[in-house]
């Protein structure tokens, strides 16, 4: 496990960016990604950066940029996206046994249906079937993979080749595939389940905890219609305010990396009151730095 306190420092504002926590891995092709990070792992991440850094909620990240307030030196931000179940039974207990605060962004459709991700259906179908032979209507991606590593291979393929392609729902490619490999996909209690409103609201009653939107569908914002993104924004602002209690200030952009979000989104965050939107791209933040530009660091 790396030392992430490596990316802290005097001057600069580092936010990590977790999606679960869970208690160990048990698979061989899911969660190849480490998207779910063993538990034991994540305490030796949380360890580090409380040895070594000063933990700040995004609402500090808020105040500090519109006031003379200032972040501590070697500060650091924790953050979840997408709303999984473990954010809350695993991951925020250890969180408040070391003191640290925490922004959770949740797809509230996601919420709403305890919907699986449509690569987490794939890696599904992928760890069950034996031997997978794809015939999809991608050709490059039309190969058998058999042992572990040429099912993470042909994974990483896919995600490449469909993740960013707005002109194509991945949810129909993940169709494609499960009646290709004759597979329904069902939520693992720690790698699928997503929490429910009423949980979602216990985690956001912890003065410690922020949560935040992350889309309705998790659609990649800057590919949508201005009508698509008024529903997409509108629908998840408003069942988390309903489900909190609250305005939601805080906002994540579905995927986050360069392309995934873009002006017209920006504006259309900030006529809905989000304050704040970091992204997935990689680095620290300087002060002053564009609350919808924040740039955080994947712990692995």
């Amino acid at each position: 496990m790396s030392h992430y306190s490596q990316h802290l420092a005097d001057d600069t504002l580092a936010i990590f960016i977790f999606h679960g926590v869970i208690p160990e891995q048990r698979h061989r092709v899911r969660n190849y990604t480490r998207k779910h990070l063993e538990s034991s792992a994540f305490a030796g991440v949380l360890d580090d950066l409380r040895a070594n850094g000063h933990p700040v909620s995004m609402n500090d990240v808020i105040e500090s940029s519109h006031g003379p307030a200032s972040l501590p030196p070697r500060a650091f931000a924790v953050t979840f996206d997408d709303g999984f179940r473990n954010n809350l039974t695993v991951a925020a207990p250890m969180l408040h046994e070391r003191r640290i605060p925490a922004a959770f962004y949740v797809t509230s459709g996601w919420v709403e249906q305890n919907t699986i991700g449509w690569i987490d259906q794939i890696e599904q179908a992928f760890e069950a079937v034996h031997t997978v032979c794809l015939q999809s209507s991608f050709e490059t991606l039309n190969r058998a993979a058999s042992t572990p590593e040429e099912k993470h291979a042909l994974l990483t393929d896919i995600r490449a080749a469909v993740k960013f392609q707005t002109a194509i729902d991945p949810y129909d490619f993940a169709r494609e595939v499960m009646t290709t490999l004759k597979y329904e996909p069902s939520p693992d209690p720690f790698l699928d389940q997503k929490m429910t409103w009423s949980e979602v609201a216990e985690l956001a009653a912890d003065p410690s905890h922020v949560v935040g939107g992350h889309g309705h569908t998790h659609r990649i914002l800057a590919g949508l219609s201005d009508d698509e993104l008024a529903g997409e924004l509108d629908q998840c602002l408003s069942l988390l305010s309903r489900a909190t209690g609250k305005s939601a200030r805080h906002f994540s952009y579905p995927d986050g990396f360069a392309g995934c979000y873009s002006p017209p989104v920006i504006d259309a965050l900030q006529r809905r009151g989000v304050e704040c939107a970091p992204t997935a791209e990689s680095g620290v933040n300087a002060p002053g730095a564009d609350l919808f530009r924040l740039k955080r660091i994947f712990v692995v």
